[in-house]
């Protein structure tokens, strides 16, 4: 299990919006996962922006949880993978990775809030792009088939970028205008 961010971006100008990307070490591929499009609007798009194996430790969409939150959030997922057919070493292998993950300290990724606003800002002001929005999802699976259920968010007028940045949450596309 690993954290993968995700780009939403008004255009299918994937060169460009790559370009960007790469000059804050990110990368820009297209990607087509359907929970995530269930709350897209016609015409954007959907980019994979991380450069190294995950996202793991990123500044974005931290989360606090207590041990216990954990513990009962996977109980809820591995439930679900037992319906699913997995197998008891897949599961514990699964949940082993989540816990792993979880004990990294948060702020140990290759990003941060401020990154994270210049890449906002570069992509109005050099593409001309009216908004872009950003996801953060911990994926137990595939990435581009994995079910989930997204939802949509946007900053409300006159909240700074870097604090709206800092509210993000998992699973909710987040637009920036």
């Amino acid at each position: 299990m690993c954290h993968f961010i995700t780009l939403i971006a008004p255009t299918d100008d994937a060169a460009s919006v790559r370009a960007v990307m790469e000059r804050h070490g990110r990368v820009a591929d297209l990607i087509d996962n359907f929970s995530i499009r269930k709350v897209l609007q016609d015409g954007e798009r959907q980019y994979l922006t991380t450069s190294g194996h995950c996202d793991c430790g990123t500044v974005l969409a931290r989360r606090n949880d207590t041990p216990e939150a954990l513990e009962a959030e996977l109980a809820k997922e591995e439930a679900r993978m037992k319906r699913k057919g997995w197998s008891a070493t897949k599961i514990a292998r699964a949940n082993e990775d989540r816990r792993r993950a979880a004990a990294k300290p948060n702020g140990g990724g290759s990003d941060s809030l401020e990154l994270w606003n210049a890449v906002l800002n570069d992509l109005r002001d050099e593409l001309g792009l009216p908004y872009a929005g950003l996801l953060v999802r911990l994926y137990s699976g595939a990435i581009a088939t994995e079910t989930f259920s997204a939802s949509r968010r946007e900053v409300t007028k006159g909240m700074p970028w870097l604090e709206a940045l800092a509210a993000l949450k998992h699973d909710e596309v987040t637009i920036f205008r």
